[in-house]
């Protein structure tokens, strides 16, 4: 009986360190990224005139659902922002100098080709792509669970891969594709670190921008 005890002790502890389903992993990313964060995201693109190398700076307020994406690549993008609010999406767009709102669901950035808000914000992406877990992968950060899913309305792509890292539990890779499965972005999460920022910081714009809501 002690040994039966014993190795039912072991399996409830290994079972501890095992997801099960994709949604588990995304829990444990959503506590893992509790506090405030920033990353810097890169890649390549599908642009309007072809493969596009994409840059931009990714802050975080998890608790508060509030997140802010700087663009600096590529050049139709550079100077514009987004910062995502539990129910808008404010897309600052530097050559006309406006702040477009729009809904959440409604949102996407012109010339980037699928809405921004899950670069920052897993939650919101689970309610667009029915994810499942289809593995495990070893990156250079480390393994990393794999996440495949299909968009579930028009997101402005079909199916995407998503990495997660077992160790610290928060996403690597991003990969969208279209129905014929063609990449349309690929884009890996460098430069993590946890940081303290304020609503204020992330909520910042020009005071003389135009303020368009649609």
């Amino acid at each position: 009986m002690r040994k039966l005890a014993a190795f039912l002790g072991l399996v409830g502890l290994l079972s501890l360190g095992l997801a099960q389903s994709a949604q588990e992993i995304l829990d444990r990313v959503e506590k893992n990224l509790s506090t405030p964060w920033q990353a810097t995201v890169q890649g390549r693109i599908q642009g309007p005139g072809g493969e596009e190398e994409l840059l931009a700076r990714v802050y975080a307020l998890p608790q508060a659902r509030l997140f802010r994406v700087e663009f600096l690549k590529p050049g139709s993008l550079e100077g514009n922002f987004t910062v995502i609010t539990e129910k808008e999406v404010w897309n600052y767009l530097y050559l006309t100098n406006q702040l477009v709102i729009s809904p959440r669901e409604k949102a996407k950035i012109q010339g980037l080709g699928f809405a921004p808000q899950g670069l920052g914000d897993l939650k919101a992406l689970s309610e667009q792509v029915d994810l499942r877990l289809e593995g495990e992968v070893r990156l250079p950060e480390g393994m990393a669970w794999k996440l495949v899913g299909r968009s579930k309305e028009n997101q402005g792509f079909a199916a995407m891969e998503l990495y997660i890292l077992k160790a610290d539990p928060r996403p690597l890779r991003f990969v969208f594709l279209d129905e014929k499965g063609k990449v349309l972005a690929d884009l890996k999460v460098v430069e993590f670190k946890r940081t303290n920022l304020t609503e204020a910081q992330l909520k910042r714009y020009p005071k003389d921008a135009q303020v368009v809501r649609r």
